[in-house]
């Protein structure tokens, strides 16, 4: 099942990434600050488990893609940059990522971010 877990996005581009969901059929669901806590895995219901682990909060744009294939993922992403719905943080659901918390996913990508911004590599080998 394809789902998109979206983070403090703008009204107006909320509505183009929703009909685009819709037309795709896509699940989504908006994740409150309250929630941030909850593991990734737990917030799209693969995990019971209601572990909470405290961060600081963040008010980007994020965009959470979980169950996408190569195919739904480029078509997806394709229509929100032409509907100019595009946010500059996103991920897709790893192994390793659906253990993290909202606030770890915000550290984690939005420093992968600033490194690619500078030309840098993020994680070092």
């Amino acid at each position: 099942m394809q789902t998109l877990l979206l983070y403090n996005i703008e009204k107006k581009k909320s509505i183009e990434i929703k009909n685009i969901c819709r037309k795709l059929n896509i699940n989504y669901r908006d994740i409150e600050k309250q929630e941030y806590a909850y593991t990734l895995e737990y917030l799209l219901g693969l995990s019971e488990d209601e572990v909470k682990r405290e961060g600081e909060s963040f008010n980007e744009e994020i965009l959470f893609m979980a169950g996408f294939n190569e195919g739904i993922l480029n078509i997806f992403l394709a229509l929100i940059r032409k509907r100019k719905a595009s946010v500059a943080l996103k991920a897709v659901l790893t192994d390793t990522n659906r253990h993290f918390t909202s606030f770890e996913l915000y550290t984690e990508i939005s420093a992968e971010h600033k490194a690619m911004q500078s030309g840098k590599s993020y994680h070092q080998t």
